[in-house]
C-alpha cells in the first residue's frame, strides 16, 4: 500500500516543472509545443523521448518508458518510488506526511536511508578530522604540496581516515551506527564473514578521502588514497559495491560537471580523481572519472544521456593507449564520437596544469583528434609505404573498431579515409569490417545464451545463486515495464476522455461502473480509471492518481496521454460507450450460442436459452438504449 497521499503526491507535482527537471539531466530540444530528447533508458540515434510541458508527463515511443516527474526520477537515480517522492518534494520545499504503509517495504526504506545518512555522517566526520585532527597532518601536507587550498577541500568535502580503528567505531557508536550498518555501508569488513562474532575493521586506514557523490549530491561512497609509499593496499581504493553504490555504474565528479557537459556538448573523461578536482578548479568543469574499474556499458550509457562527444585525457603511456583503446570499444557503440587527447610524456593533468597552467590542458583537450585519426596518424604514416602485408595487418586492428560503429555514414567514411591513408583496397577493407561485425554479433549471441542458461540453473525463485551469507548485492535498476495493449478503440478513447477531459470525467464521477464491462476483456485499467478521484484539467492530479497505480498500468496511461487520437468529446465518450455495450451483448449472445450447442440439455434449458437469445438480439438492434446506470447518458 501508498505510503505517501495522493493529494501529497499532486503537491510535489504541482511545483515541479518536468521540462526543468528533465533539462537539469540532459539537453532537451523543442519541437511545437513539446521537447524531445535522445531516450536515456535506450541506445537510438533519433530522438524518441517525448516530454509534454502541458500534461506534465514523459513518454519514450522507442522502449515505452513513461510517466511524470517522479517516475523519471525512479528510472534516472535508480530509486523506488517513495524515496524519489521525497528527493523532489525536497527540491521543492514540501514535507511530506507518511500514510498507511506496507511495513516491509518501509523497513527497507528506512534501512536505505540509514545508510544515506551514515554516508552523510561519515563524510563530516571524515572532513572535521582532516582540517582538525594532528593525525591529519600528513593529509594536509600531502594536499599543500599538490596546491590544493582549504577552498577546494571544503568544495569537494576532502577528509582523512585515521589510522586508529578506535576513533572510527567510537564515531559509529556516538553517532547510533551498528556494526553491521557499518558492513552493509561499505565502510566497515567483518574479520570473518562466516563468524561475524569474531568483530570487524574499518575498511579505510590512514587515507585521504574523497566522497562519491549520486547525482543529486548525496555522498554514496568513497575512495581512498594511500598517504605513505610503503602503505599496503592499492593507490586508490573505493567503497565495496552495496545498495547505494555500484561502481560500474557511477562516475566520480558528475554531480557538479553535468551541467557544464550540457553546456560544452562534451565530456571530458579523466583517470583519477584528483586529475577531475585540478581541472574543474581550473575552469575546465565538464570532466568526470572513474572509479578504479574498467569502464562499462552502463558507464558508455551514462555519458550517452549528457552528450554526445567524449574527450579521453589519459596519460601517454603504453598503459594509458591500452586503456584508451578499451574506452572506445565501450563508448562507440552507444553512438558516440570519441576523442583522443594525450598528455605530453611524463605529464598528468594535475602536475600540467601546475607547471603550464589550464590553458595549456584545454588546448590539447579543443584539439584532441578523433581516435580513428589518431591510429592512424600515430602508425599509419610509418605503414602507408611500408609492405601490404603490414598495412592490411593495421587495416584488421582498425576493422574490429570500425565493426563497433553503428552509424552507417560514419562508418562508410571511416573506411574510405583507412583505405586512402594505408593506400588498401577498399572492397578488403569492407570484407574486414562485415567479418568483424560477423565476429562480435556471434560473440554477443553466445553471451545471451551462457547468461540465459546460468538463469535457468538459478531457477525460478534464484535458488543456486548468491550464498545465504554472501554480502547484499545492489538493487537492481528499475525495469520499464512492457506496458499493457488495449486493442479495443472504444476502450482506448474512452480511457483517454475520462483522464483529460472535466465534463465526461464529471458525468461518470457519481455513478456506478456499468455492469457490461464484465462482458468485456481488457477493461480493467478503465475501471481504475473509472474508480480514480482526479481533476482531469490538472496535470498534477492525474499524474499523482496514475503514480498510484501499478507499473504496467502507469506505462499505458502514458502511452495514452501522448497518443494522437480524434478530438476527446463528451459526444466521442457516449460513442464509445455505446459501441462497448454493443460489443457485451455481441459477446453475450456468442456465449449463449455456445450454450445451446451443450449436449443433453433438458427441453426446458433450451427454451430458457433461446428466449435469452431473442432478448439479447433486440437489445444489440436497439437503436436508443436506455443505461440508466450511465452517467454519460
Amino acid at each position: 500500500m501508498p505510503i505517501i497521499s495522493q493529494e501529497t503526491i499532486q503537491k510535489i507535482l504541482d511545483e515541479t516543472d518536468i521540462v526543468e527537471l528533465i533539462q537539469g539531466y540532459f539537453p532537451l530540444k523543442r519541437a511545437g509545443t513539446n521537447y524531445l530528447a535522445l531516450c536515456p533508458f535506450h541506445n537510438e540515434k533519433t530522438p524518441s523521448f517525448n516530454i509534454n510541458p502541458q500534461r506534465q508527463i514523459f513518454h519514450c515511443f522507442g522502449c515505452q518508458a513513461g510517466g511524470d516527474a517522479i517516475k523519471f526520477i525512479m528510472l534516472y537515480d535508480n530509486l523506488p518510488f517513495p524515496e524519489a517522492a521525497k528527493n523532489l518534494a525536497n527540491r521543492v520545499g514540501i514535507t511530506i506526511a507518511e500514510e498507511v504503509y506496507d511495513p516491509k517495504q518501509q523497513a527497507k526504506i528506512k534501512a536505505r536511508g540509514e545508510l544515506k545518512r551514515m554516508q552523510r555522517s561519515a563524510t563530516e566526520w571524515f572532513h572535521r578530522l582532516l582540517f582538525k585532527s594532528t593525525v591529519a597532518q600528513p593529509a594536509r601536507d600531502y594536499l599543500k604540496s599538490r596546491g590544493y587550498s582549504m577552498d577546494v577541500c571544503r568544495n569537494w568535502k576532502f577528509g582523512f581516515a585515521p589510522e586508529d580503528q578506535r576513533s572510527f567505531f567510537d564515531w559509529a557508536r556516538e553517532d547510533g551506527f551498528t556494526v553491521p550498518q557499518l558492513v552493509d555501508g561499505g565502510l566497515a569488513k567483518w574479520r570473518d564473514e562466516h563468524n561475524p562474532n569474531r568483530g570487524a575493521y574499518s575498511f579505510f586506514r590512514h587515507r585521504l578521502m574523497f566522497p562519491v557523490n549520486d547525482g543529486m549530491g548525496e555522498p554514496i561512497a568513497f575512495s581512498g588514497r594511500v598517504l605513505s609509499p610503503d602503505q599496503k593496499g592499492g593507490k586508490y581504493v573505493n567503497s565495496p559495491e552495496t545498495i547505494l553504490f555500484n561502481k560500474s555504474k557511477n562516475f566520480f565528479g558528475l554531480d557538479k560537471s553535468k551541467r557544464a557537459i550540457i553546456r560544452e556538448k562534451k565530456a571530458v573523461l579523466f583517470e583519477g580523481q584528483l586529475d577531475l578536482i585540478s581541472a574543474f578548479e581550473s575552469g575546465i568543469e565538464n570532466g568526470v572519472a572513474g572509479l578504479g574499474t574498467a569502464l562499462t556499458q552502463d558507464h558508455g550509457r551514462i555519458l550517452k544521456r549528457h552528450t554526445d562527444e567524449v574527450v579521453l585525457c589519459y596519460d601517454s603511456d603504453t598503459a594509458g593507449l591500452k586503456a584508451a583503446s578499451k574506452a572506445f570499444r565501450i563508448l562507440a557503440p552507444s553512438g558516440m564520437l570519441v576523442r583522443l587527447a594525450l598528455l605530453p610524456d611524463g605529464e598528468d593533468p594535475d602536475s600540467l596544469i601546475r607547471t603550464r597552467g589550464a590553458d595549456a590542458l584545454r588546448e590539447i583537450i579543443d584539439a584532441a583528434p578523433e581516435f580513428f585519426d589518431f591510429q592512424i596518424d600515430r602508425r599509419g604514416s610509418s605503414l602507408n609505404q611500408g609492405p601490404l602485408r603490414e598495412r592490411l595487418n593495421f587495416a584488421k586492428d582498425l576493422a574490429a573498431d570500425m565493426a563497433l560503429i553503428e552509424d552507417k555514414m560514419l562508418q562508410d567514411s571511416l573506411i574510405s579515409r583507412v583505405t586512402v591513408r594505408l593506400g588498401v583496397g577498399e572492397d578488403e577493407i569492407r570484407k574486414l569490417v562485415r567479418n568483424e561485425m560477423a565476429t562480435q554479433d556471434r560473440i554477443k549471441k553466445a553471451q545471451t545464451r551462457r547468461e540465459a542458461a546460468a538463469k535457468n540453473r538459478s531457477g525460478p525463485s534464484g535458488y543456486g545463486g548468491r550464498p545465504q551469507n554472501a554480502a547484499a548485492e545492489p538493487e537492481p535498476e528499475p525495469v520499464t515495464e512492457e506496458p499493457i495493449k488495449i486493442q479495443s478503440r472504444s476502450i482506448r478513447l474512452l480511457c483517454k476522455a475520462l483522464l483529460t477531459n472535466r465534463e465526461c470525467r464529471s458525468s461518470t464521477s457519481d455513478f456506478p461502473i456499468p455492469g457490461f464491462f464484465e462482458d468485456l476483456t481488457e477493461t480493467d485499467f478503465l475501471i481504475a480509471v473509472w474508480k480514480g478521484k482526479f481533476d482531469p484539467e490538472t496535470p498534477s492530479s492525474v499524474n499523482a492518481f496514475i503514480g498510484m497505480l501499478p507499473a504496467a498500468q502507469q506505462a499505458l496511461a502514458a502511452s495514452l496521454l501522448n497518443e494522437d487520437t480524434a478530438t476527446i468529446t463528451p459526444e466521442l465518450a457516449r460513442e464509445c460507450l455505446t459501441a462497448l455495450r454493443k460489443q457485451s451483448i455481441q459477446n453475450r449472445i456468442a456465449v449463449t450460442k455456445s450454450q445451446l450447442g451443450t449436449p443433453n440439455l433438458s427441453g426446458d434449458q433450451v427454451i430458457l436459452l433461446n428466449k435469452q437469445l431473442l432478448d439479447l438480439r433486440e437489445q444489440l438492434h436497439d437503436s436508443t438504449p436506455a443505461l440508466p446506470d450511465v452517467g454519460l447518458f
